[in-house]
């Protein structure tokens, strides 16, 4: 309203007075709207003292007794929250620390159980060391001594002995008559360290050179022939 006042003016004054009887219209369309809220807002403020008033008269007393009563029962619950949440405060710091140690001392087991393992493993490494040390103490007592043991080959019981020359090979006989293996009529197998048949006759070969691999043949089934692992 104050704006096209204002613009009526100047335009009567400074610019096309034809145009001043527009604004001036316009601000009064605006004090008319204004006056029309204002009036229609008192109507509202005086229905709203009246409601107001006639609630007031109508709604029940309320003793002080009841008021006290309630407000005393609120603080009770704010004391008592606020003593819960003290608690609940001292027992989340206490948890925090406790979580804390146990984070520490995770700590600890783990560097001691790795430190454990890496033990265990070098006990493993000697006991394994120690137990290919006395096999081999045995292969030797049993070279030395000429003596023998008993094993299988090719699913038949056989007489295994050492051989005295230092080259870690056994030979092997199986088929033969006697109960381990060897016999009359045996057959007989060499094995190097490495657990390759590097000699091998069937049992029951009349012909001694009638062999099925040897290292140092060059006949039939010699240089040509491929050594077995067994």
């Amino acid at each position: 309203m104050q704006d096209c006042f204002e613009q009526a003016s100047n335009a009567y004054q400074y610019g096309d007075k034809s145009e001043a009887p527009y604004y001036s219209q316009q601000g009064h369309e605006h004090k008319d709207r204004r006056d029309a809220l204002n009036a229609e807002i008192s109507e509202l403020a005086r229905e709203v003292k009246q409601a107001k008033a006639n609630a007031e008269a109508s709604a029940p007393r309320i003793s002080s007794y009841a008021f006290d009563s309630a407000k005393s029962a609120f603080e009770s619950a704010k004391v008592r929250h606020e003593s819960t949440q003290a608690e609940f405060k001292r027992l989340k710091s206490m948890r925090d620390s406790a979580k804390a140690e146990f984070d520490r001392l995770q700590t600890q087991f783990k560097q001691a159980q790795a430190a454990f393992n890496r033990k265990l493993e070098e006990v493993k490494s000697e006991r394994t060391a120690k137990k290919q040390q006395a096999v081999d103490k045995v292969n030797m007592a049993l070279i030395k001594s000429n003596a023998h043991y008993l094993g299988t080959i090719f699913g038949q019981d056989a007489k295994v002995v050492p051989k005295k020359d230092g080259s870690g090979k056994i030979d092997v006989y199986f088929g033969g008559l006697n109960a381990a293996g060897d016999g009359f009529g045996h057959g007989h197998a060499t094995i190097d360290i490495n657990g390759n048949v590097t000699y091998l006759r069937d049992a029951w070969v009349t012909d001694k050179h009638d062999y099925l691999i040897d290292e140092k043949a060059d006949k039939k089934y010699g240089a040509n022939a491929e050594t077995h692992k067994i």
